[in-house]
C-alpha cells in the first residue's frame, strides 16, 4: 500500500506538503499541487482514514437514525441531510428502524421502540460518528434519545422533549395558509379540507392555517372539514361526499 512518504519522495516534496494537498489546504503552488495529485492517481494512493481519524479524533461521519425510510417525508429529509453532508465533506451512516413494518402506528408507546433506538444510537457512537440526526415519521413530541450522549444530536420532523437536543420541524400552519391563499387567488370560495388523525400535530396546525386563510378573506367557516384514515379509498370517499 502506497504511503504519503512514498508520494512525497516521488514528487521530491515534504510529507507535510503532500498532507496539506490531500486535505485541501492552500499552502502549495499550483504546479506542486498538480504534480502531487498526478502522483496520487498514478500510484493509486488511498488515504488511511483510520489513522487520520485517530489523529484528528473526527470521522467526518454523521449518524442518521430514521424511524421508517418508506414513510411520508423521510426520503426527502434524508436526501437533504445527505446533500448538506456532501457539501461539507461529511458522509452519513444510515440506520433504518423500519418501525411501521414492525409495530404499526403505535410504536412510540412501545418499550421495545425505546430499547431499539438506544441500542442503535449506542452502536453509532461506538462507530465514532461526529453527530446524530434522528428522523421521525410524524411530528410527535418524543423523548427517545438518551440524555447523556457524547456527541451532538438533533431531531428532524419531530419535537424533542429533551432540553439537550434541538428540533427541526415543518411549519404546517404556514404551508396550509399559503396553499389555501393560492386556491382563493384562483377564484375559488367553497374550499374543503380532508385531514388525518384528529390528535395529530400536523392535522391541528394545518387546520389552523386553513381556517386563518378563510378568515383573512372574510369567508364563512362552513363545515367543510373532514377527517379520515389515510387510505386511497377513504380519501376518495371523502372527496366524493364534499363534491
Amino acid at each position: 500500500m502506497v504511503t504519503i512518504k512514498e508520494i512525497a519522495k516521488h514528487c521530491d516534496v515534504s510529507i507535510a506538503t503532500v498532507s496539506n494537498i490531500i486535505n485541501g489546504k492552500p499552502n502549495a503552488s499550483k504546479e506542486t499541487k498538480e504534480r502531487v495529485l498526478q502522483a496520487i492517481e498514478e500510484l493509486n494512493y488511498t488515504p488511511n482514514y483510520i489513522a487520520k481519524n485517530l489523529k484528528t479524533r473526527r470521522t467526518r461521519t454523521i449518524g442518521v437514525v430514521v424511524e421508517d425510510i418508506t414513510v411520508f417525508c423521510a426520503p426527502e429529509i434524508i436526501d437533504g441531510i445527505t446533500k448538506c453532508c456532501e457539501e461539507k465533506g461529511y458522509h452519513i451512516l444510515l440506520i433504518n428502524l423500519r418501525l411501521y413494518k414492525k409495530f404499526g402506528d403505535s410504536y412510540y408507546d412501545n418499550e421495545k421502540f425505546f430499547q431499539m433506538v438506544r441500542r442503535e444510537v449506542k452502536e453509532l457512537i461506538a462507530k465514532q460518528v461526529d453527530g446524530i440526526v434522528y428522523v421521525t415519521a410524524h411530528e410527535r413530541a418524543l423523548k427517545c434519545l438518551p440524555e447523556n450522549l457524547t456527541v451532538p444530536a438533533s431531531m428532524a420532523y419531530g419535537y424533542t422533549k429533551s432540553e439537550h437536543y434541538p428540533s427541526v420541524v415543518v411549519d404546517d400552519k404556514k404551508g396550509a395558509y399559503e396553499i389555501v391563499n393560492y386556491v382563493i387567488s384562483m377564484g375559488h370560495k367553497n374550499i374543503g379540507v380532508i385531514t388525518g388523525k384528529e390528535r395529530s400535530i400536523h392535522t391541528h396546525d394545518r387546520l389552523l392555517g386553513y381556517q386563518k386563510a378563510l378568515y383573512d378573506h372574510s369567508f364563512f367557516l362552513y363545515r367543510w372539514e373532514m377527517d379520515c384514515q389515510k387510505t386511497e379509498k377513504n380519501i376518495y370517499s371523502a372527496m366524493r361526499f364534499m363534491v
